[in-house]
């Protein structure tokens, strides 16, 4: 005697079978590069039918709780990358303003700009506005921040909100909030060459596998750049 068994069945059974979970990595990025990486880590698993992980946060902090779980680490700053890496984005400080916010946003030896914040010393975006303010001659009498933001994201977060009238910020950071408004850090000499002063981003393969060196080639091709371009970033 032979048995039909229902097709009905045997779909549900297909169905019901457990999938295949696709191979995934692990990528700490600085804040700076969520929307950029966000976008290329999408591409990425699309292409490669690998998903990434992110961890966004402060450079300075990410570098500190990388262990073995970490596959690619991408810094905001030669200053906290510890691993061999190379540079594949390039930033600028800008002063972001919301709409409304003053039009006169330069820092002044005076101190008579309007109140502003800043990343803290220990991130790159806070290390990056203390050298530009002591490379162009503020020194002791550099203007005093009257909010803090532990990374960049935290720091535009306090202008957005109204807290202060400025916040020293990257360009990439304004160009994916298009309420806002960035101007120059330096309005005029010798503070011009503060706005040509680029920032470098570093990236490693931290646990040298296959996948992570994949994300890493990833971010360097065309599709890769092109993500970086389109968040705002300029290229090495």
């Amino acid at each position: 005697m032979r048995f039909v068994v229902p097709l009905a069945f045997l779909l549900a059974a297909c169905s019901t079978a457990p999938q295949a979970e696709k191979p995934a990595i692990t990528v700490y990025a600085d804040s700076a590069l969520t929307e950029a990486f966000t976008k290329i880590g999408t591409e990425f698993e699309a292409a490669q039918g690998v998903r990434v992980k992110f961890v966004f946060g402060s450079s300075s902090a990410l570098e500190k709780q990388i262990d073995s779980h970490v596959d690619v680490y991408a810094s905001a700053s030669p200053e906290t990358m510890k691993h061999p890496s190379k540079v594949f984005a390039l930033n600028r400080l800008v002063i972001a303003t919301r709409p409304g916010g003053p039009k006169d946003v330069a820092p002044r030896l005076d101190g008579t700009q309007p109140s502003f914040a800043m990343c803290v010393a220990a991130a790159p975006c806070g290390a990056a506005a203390l050298a530009a303010f002591s490379e162009n001659g503020f020194g002791a009498a550099m203007p005093q921040p009257k909010a803090t933001g532990q990374d960049v994201k935290e720091t535009l977060a306090k202008v957005k909100a109204g807290e202060v009238d400025a916040a020293i910020v990257y360009a990439t950071d304004v160009k994916a909030n298009p309420d806002l408004t960035a101007h120059k850090l330096g309005a005029s000499e010798p503070g011009e060459q503060w706005a040509k002063a680029m920032l470098k981003f570093p990236i490693s393969v931290v646990s040298g596998t296959p996948d992570a060196k994949k994300f890493y080639d990833y971010v360097f091709s065309r599709p890769g750049r092109i993500a970086l371009s389109d968040a705002g970033f300029e290229l090495p």
